[in-house]
């Protein structure tokens, strides 16, 4: 089938993969520009090089220039794979088959942004991915297919990551056979049950060391690499929070935010009745071992990150 593609990360590459070997004829392949300051952006060069696919770095697809450019591919298929921008209709109308979207939620349920953010923050077990029909409104159309996938207690943001990475090649492998037999899946989602996950900045990701050390734990893991990271300030000095050891269950009672120890690479900082166990950190652009906070930065045992939010960002 003639298939357009449109994406700018790992996940996009990898279901671009499947494509290729499932045997989708490729005529394109549209990317963002490659100053573009987006944390998970790839390269899709190579990828096209390869195969003598069309390369175009593109800004926005909804323009009268690229009605006409992709009416000219005459697409069976349109897919749309991290692109943080909607799409209009005169776009999705241009495949004659079917233009699809995938969204790392189990849709209806985490539309909206940063789904493995939320997913981790949460503290969920589990979470999916989503291939859809693409609508004007985001994360509303029809399922096509949906992968579970499982959420480790020591998962971050980089581990969920890739699990999401392998469950677009499962899809991908899953629903191409059934388009190219002429057999659409879509399954419409129940707007009873659909919920909506807000957009996060890099300013949301401060530490409230009065949450108990599960919240504070699943808000560092849900924010580490490839994104901004969780972070706080200690005498001034922002620090960004990188990982942290999952948290007993075992109560601790020490004012929020207070350095109460060092353990090898770790540092037990205080929180809701507990202690945070911080293993990975950055401060003045260097990422080091958390314990290098008093070892090597200055800071002692007893000093305190500040907790409260009004506090200077």
């Amino acid at each position: 089938m003639r298939t357009v593609f449109v994406s700018h990360n790992d996940l996009g590459l990898a279901c671009l993969e499947e494509l290729d070997r499932a045997g989708a004829d490729l005529q394109a392949v549209l990317t963002r520009p490659e100053l573009d300051r987006i944390a998970d952006q790839t390269d899709f060069a190579g990828f096209a090089a390869e195969r003598d696919v069309d390369l175009h770095r593109v800004e926005s697809l909804n323009t009268d220039e690229w009605v006409d450019r992709l009416t000219d591919y005459d697409p069976d298929l349109l897919f749309v794979v991290g692109w943080s921008r909607l799409v209009e209709a005169r776009i999705l109308d241009i495949p004659s088959v079917a233009a699809f979207g995938m969204h790392p939620a189990p849709l209806p349920r985490g539309r909206g942004r940063a789904p493995i953010a939320w997913s981790l923050i949460k503290g969920l077990d589990e979470t999916a991915l989503t291939m859809f029909h693409l609508v004007e409104a985001a994360d509303a159309g029809d399922i096509a297919g949906q992968v579970s996938i499982p959420i480790d207690e020591r998962d971050d943001a980089a581990s969920l990551y890739e699990k999401v990475v392998d469950a677009g090649r499962t899809l991908v492998r899953e629903v191409y056979p059934r388009l190219a037999a002429c057999e659409v899946p879509r399954t419409p989602q129940d707007e009873d049950e659909a919920t909506w996950w807000p957009r996060r900045r890099p300013e949301h990701g401060r530490i409230d060391w009065t949450k108990t050390p599960r919240e504070i734990y699943d808000w560092i893991r849900g924010q580490s690499h490839p994104y901004p990271g969780a972070f706080s300030f200690l005498d001034g000095q922002r620090v960004t929070i990188w990982a942290a050891n999952p948290p007993s269950d075992e109560p601790t009672f020490v004012r929020p935010g207070t350095i109460r120890y060092v353990d090898g690479d770790a540092l037990g900082v205080g929180a809701w009745e507990g202690v945070v166990e911080l293993t990975r950190i950055e401060i003045e652009r260097s990422e080091r071992p958390a314990s290098a906070l008093v070892t090597e930065c200055g800071f002692d045992v007893g000093d305190r990150f500040e907790h409260d939010l009004t506090e200077k960002t």
